[in-house]
């Protein structure tokens, strides 16, 4: 049907009306064919006729929802991150320490007359010689039950003189052993360790000595190392394969050539340790 805005025609317009408002039923429904084009006019039409026929159907029903996907291939894999900061370095391996505070403390003895002293965080030495120490020396000493000399793998001490006559290199690591070859039955002697074979003792200087890897004097004759002659820790105990350990002392020195007043000599030792085969341990004197 064309719908123009040409004249209107009313018997058309009557017609469509009366269908439209329930008037009398007719045979048939008018349909475009019934009507001449050009005959009915937009503004004929009465306000909502023609909407009439052009309403929305109801909405469809929704559709089914679709399948899940496959899941994707695996990506590739990254590149390899930077190399990350370098951490800081662990705590001393050396650490904790084990606390020498007062006599028999982790089996260090105070040995010899006049005492020595654990004072101001470290172990004090003054002058003096007493004859009834394994060392002939006054300080601490530790004893042992027969340590092979072979197994002892570490030895070093910190330590600062502040006053000491000209003759005296102290402070002293005396390593008493039996069964050396000093042509006796006991095979008894002194292994000494003296600051003044291993870079001097300036005065009010700070020392760190590794004993086990500096000089060492005997007090007897023994194979191949005459007595007080310095050599290595490694050439006596070649020498001396049946040497065990009886005591270990930190001392002043003192011997019965070389006594001292009390007050002419003054020493600080700390951090002393003393190792045997793979393990060892630190001493912390005075706290």
């Amino acid at each position: 049907m064309k719908i123009t805005t040409g004249l209107a025609v009313g018997a058309t317009v009557v017609a469509l009306v009366a269908v439209g408002t329930g008037g009398a039923v007719a045979q048939s429904l008018v349909t475009s064919h019934d009507i001449k084009d050009g005959t009915v006019r937009v503004k004929d039409m009465r306000a909502g006729a023609i909407s009439q026929f052009s309403r929305p159907g109801p909405a469809g029903a929704s559709g089914a929802q679709g399948l899940r996907g496959d899941t994707g291939a695996k990506g590739e894999k990254g590149d390899t991150g930077a190399k990350g900061d370098k951490g800081n370095n662990g705590a001393n391996g050396l650490n904790p320490a084990v606390l020498v505070a007062k006599d028999g403390d982790a089996g260090w003895s105070f040995s010899g007359a006049p005492a020595a002293a654990l004072s101001g965080g470290e172990l004090r030495l003054a002058g003096g010689f007493d004859s009834n120490t394994v060392s002939g020396a006054i300080g601490m000493v530790k004893t042992f039950d027969n340590v092979p000399l072979s197994t002892l793998t570490s030895l070093r001490y910190d330590m600062h003189v502040t006053k000491r006559p000209t003759d005296v290199s102290a402070p002293t690591i005396h390593v008493a052993v039996v069964g050396a070859s000093t042509g006796t039955s006991s095979g008894f002697m002194n292994l000494v360790f003296e600051p003044v074979n291993n870079g001097g003792t300036t005065l009010n200087q700070p020392f760190v000595f590794d004993a086990v890897s500096g000089s060492w004097w005997g007090t007897r004759d023994s194979q191949n190392h005459p007595r007080q002659a310095t050599a290595s820790l490694v050439s006596f105990v070649q020498d001396n394969p049946n040497a065990k350990i009886i005591a270990v002392s930190v001392d002043n020195g003192g011997s019965s050539s070389n006594t001292v007043p009390v007050d002419a000599f003054s020493a600080g030792v700390d951090n002393l340790v003393l190792g045997f085969g793979d393990s060892f341990t630190r001493y912390d004197f005075g706290g």
